[in-house]
């Protein structure tokens, strides 16, 4: 058996985009409190509803 947590113990992983800018990142929020734990920048913008999308190169 595993140690017991709280149902808040984790993380939250949103893609944020800047539309004007043309930029997204990963932004990662501690699920307990919602605070900023770190940001990945990508080198281009993420389009709402990416995910199941396929890119080619």
């Amino acid at each position: 058996a595993g140690e017991e947590r709280a149902e808040d113990d984790g993380v939250l992983l949103s893609v944020v985009l800047d539309a004007k800018a043309s930029t997204s990142f990963l932004l990662v929020l501690d699920a307990a409190t919602l605070e900023e734990e770190a940001r990945a920048t990508v080198p281009h913008a993420l389009p709402m509803g990416f995910h199941g999308q396929f890119y080619g190169s």
